[in-house]
């Protein structure tokens, strides 16, 4: 139970009302009152005063920047409090204001554009993690969501609730939005009862003139009301349990407990557990962790992650009407329903190109055009700009690719450039450089096998880099060639007989090595299914494509993931689609190469573990 704030409320007129948020900062859990009373002389005021749960006390705030908030609670997000504001002096014109709970500092955010229309009432919320905002109009609702936090330019309306009838004509409760789901349903407070909403199938409202229900959504968690109190398995369990217990929770979950206590800061950050934590999570066989991130090519590109299980148990579809059965991705859409992740490209030149070279570990590596690479935690957001290689590119033929993995024996993350390029002799040179995240520098090797990959990049299992290599003197021997990225040492692994006139792609699928074979009208996929032995390859998959590939212009299929059901999810280059062996469709063929895609796991493996600060 809080001690009481003290406010008067003995006036004729008044309205109250809280919000609640977490101070990062101090680590505390701050509760605030908003109050406005109309004074005897007839004089609006307006009151704040701001609870810390650990000091167990009230202050009063004086710098608040007016306005009155009529009864609209405020919403936690990003350490603020965020307001919907009324100006008393103009009427109709509504605001967000955020209070940062650290600093008790007040300021406005942007609204979205919403065409002039002054007869509207504002409540801000929080939907998908971004900061939203309901707008009642007279006879619909609107609902619009900040994808970027304070760029105004980044607010995207994503769905309306039509009333049928006007508000300010009826004594109803107005309807509201508890939550929204993905595939576009609204569960909503009626006031006396709660009900999903389908904006695919709509059905009548059920209005009320009474507010008789109370409902918020919240997370479970182990934090306690008390400050005096540790989290309660840290008084009853031992440190082994509380480990054990830890290592199984998604790392989404295991970062909001790093704000819970120094303690459990210590155990999540340590890398012992974020090994740990990796082994538990990746040792099943169904890649339960296993994601898709993909996106557009240009450099302001929208990057999107999502289960691949899920997405291939479902056989989800961007546009459920329009798009072929199977779609997930399209360049062209603007209304995807995934999980939004941002990159800081804030060193990157605006006109490059991106390119997802690959995962390892939950890390993913991230080249530009300009050769340029960031390797990135997608779940945890942070980053890593790598040093030059200083590989100069002055030729008029050339070719460069890179490579991502892991050194196990000097626990070293270790980046791959592949270069080959015709220098000015004429004669076609090779040039691997090896990055190490532990030393931060670049080597150059001098004991490459010969061959070129063609601008195929590596694929990393078992502490090796892979790669398909074809010999200069031979465009039809195919090899892999694996490279030790302990010893930097190279050996060729057999190849099973594939016949000519093919094209090899090194992958990896299910964890085990694979290669994807291009034959003139069709595509087969080999897994390897004992690691280095030949009789061991297997052909699990071949789709066919009803053209020849060389008599036409058309961007390779590139398959990203094999399920054990035999459902293929391909890049097609402007789109990604998921294509069912037992249920072939039409491919969705495209000259360009517009979408980069990979798979990665969730981790909390950072790229700057070697740092001062890896957490």
């Amino acid at each position: 139970m809080l001690p009481n704030s003290g406010t008067d409320l003995d006036f004729d007129y008044y309205n109250i009302t809280f919000a609640f948020g977490y101070d990062e900062l101090h680590d505390d859990y701050k509760v605030v009152e908003f109050f406005g009373a109309e004074h005897e002389t007839g004089v609006y005021e307006t009151q704040l005063k701001v609870y810390s749960r650990r000091t167990n006390s009230w202050k009063i705030l004086s710098n608040w920047p007016g306005g009155d908030t009529f009864g609209g609670s405020g919403k936690f997000l990003n350490g603020a409090i965020h307001w919907s504001v009324c100006k008393f002096d103009r009427p109709f014109e509504w605001v967000i204001v955020a209070h940062d709970l650290a600093t008790d500092v007040f300021i406005e955010l942007p609204l979205p554009n919403l065409e002039d229309d002054d007869d509207v009432i504002f409540e801000v919320k929080i939907l998908e993690g971004c900061l939203a905002l309901y707008c009642e109009h007279n006879l619909y609702m609107d609902a619009w969501v900040m994808k970027e936090y304070g760029v105004g330019k980044s607010w995207t309306k994503v769905f309306r609730i039509p009333f049928f009838l006007d508000f300010r004509d009826h004594q109803l409760v107005r309807p509201c939005p508890l939550f929204f789901s993905a595939d576009g349903k609204t569960l909503i407070n009626y006031g006396t009862s709660l009900r999903v909403y389908d904006l695919s199938d709509p059905q009548p409202h059920q209005f009320s003139s009474s507010l008789e229900v109370e409902a918020t959504t919240y997370i479970e968690s182990l934090v306690s009301p008390n400050f005096e109190d540790e989290v309660i398995i840290g008084r009853t369990l031992p440190q082994e349990i509380i480990t054990e217990i830890f290592l199984r929770l998604p790392v989404k979950s295991l970062l909001r407990f790093k704000s819970v206590s120094k303690r459990l800061l210590s155990l999540i950050s340590s890398s012992d557990f974020v090994k740990a934590h990796l082994r538990t999570s990746t040792k099943n066989n169904v890649y339960i962790h296993d994601k898709l991130i993909f996106g557009s090519k240009t450099f302001d590109m929208e990057l999107y992650t999502y289960p691949i299980h899920s997405m291939i148990e479902s056989s989800v579809s961007y546009d459920p009407v329009h798009a072929v059965a199977g779609s997930v991705y399209s360049v062209t859409d603007e209304n995807l329903k995934f999980n939004h992740v941002w990159l800081d490209c804030s060193d990157i030149e605006p006109d490059e190109m991106t390119f997802l070279v690959g995962s390892c570990n939950g890390l993913v590596c991230v080249s530009f055009s300009s050769n340029s690479l960031i390797l990135w935690n997608p779940t945890t957001s942070k980053s890593k700009m790598l040093p030059d290689s200083g590989t100069v590119l002055d030729f008029e033929h050339y070719g460069i690719s890179y490579a991502f993995g892991y050194d196990e024996l000097h626990d070293d993350y270790k980046v791959v450039e592949f270069l080959g390029f015709v220098g000015e002799t004429g004669i076609y040179e090779i040039q691997v450089k090896v990055y190490s995240m532990r030393t931060n520098s670049w080597k150059i090797l001098s004991n490459w096998p010969g061959g070129d990959t063609f601008g195929g990049s590596g694929k990393f299992l078992n502490g090796a880099i892979h790669w398909s290599v074809c010999d200069f003197d031979r465009l039809a021997n195919w090899a892999i060639v694996s490279h030790n990225l302990s010893t930097d040492t190279f050996v060729e692994l057999p190849l099973p007989n594939l016949g000519d006139d093919v094209r090899v792609e090194v992958a990896i699928i299910r964890g085990s090595l694979a290669v994807y074979c291009e034959h003139n009208v069709y595509m087969d996929i080999w897994i390897m299914k004992e690691y280095g032995t030949r009789e061991s390859w297997t052909k699990v998959v071949r789709i066919p494509f009803f053209l020849d590939f060389w008599d036409h212009e058309f961007f390779r299929p590139h398959p990203l993931f094999l399920s054990v059901d035999g459902k293929v999810l391909v890049n097609y280059g402007s789109s990604l689609k998921i294509y069912d062996s037992n249920n072939p469709q039409p491919h969705q063929l495209s000259t360009t190469w517009s979408v980069a895609a990979t798979t990665y796991v969730e981790s909390l493996v950072s790229p700057n573990m070697y740092e001062g600060n890896p957490v």
